[in-house]
């Protein structure tokens, strides 16, 4: 329970979760933030293969605005959740996470990049018959993500925890 301080050079610290292994690159600063059911918390992301070249899938930077997910509110890609609430605020770290916890990352990635668009992702789900049409045209509308779809993969999920909000009232 003790540990307090972590050196850099713990290569990997796993969760206590299967098939995932962190590595912090930056410590943050504090204790463990209170992850309650509620918090918002805010954070920025970079998704990437694990091919050699490190192929970047998505990166919240790029799009200019961080993501936010709700602690307890049954986010898409569960495995975040873990992540995140392992961090202190301002850590950096990377996580590599086998392919149980990524098999639905290209539909969360595409309801990100419509979102990062503009384009409201409910609204999509209305002119369709939602994913069974999506799975009947065997298209995301993304090349990177449609094999993603076909051949599940480990991924690495580079997170930096900007801040973590308490529940509003």
């Amino acid at each position: 329970m003790g540990h307090h301080h972590h050196h850099h050079g713990d290569a990997a610290l796993l969760l206590n979760v299967e098939g995932v292994k962190k590595t912090i690159l930056h410590g943050g600063t504090g204790e463990l933030p209170n992850f309650i059911t509620g918090s918002r918390v805010i954070f920025h992301f970079r998704t990437m293969k694990c091919d050699e070249e490190r192929t970047v899938i998505d990166d919240s930077r790029q799009v200019g605005q961080p993501m936010h997910i709700i602690i307890g509110n049954m986010f898409k890609l569960e495995v975040w959740e873990i992540l995140l609430t392992s961090m202190r605020v301002h850590e950096v770290a990377e996580f590599w996470c086998d392919t149980i916890h990524t098999g639905v990352y290209p539909i969360l990635s595409r309801s990100l990049r419509q979102m990062a668009q503009g384009k409201d992702p409910t609204e999509w789900h209305v002119h369709t018959c939602g994913l069974a049409n999506m799975f009947a045209y065997h298209t995301l509308g993304y090349e990177d993500l449609d094999e993603l779809q076909k051949e599940p993969q480990p991924l690495v999920f580079v997170i930096e925890l900007l801040q973590v909000d308490a529940p509003s009232d």
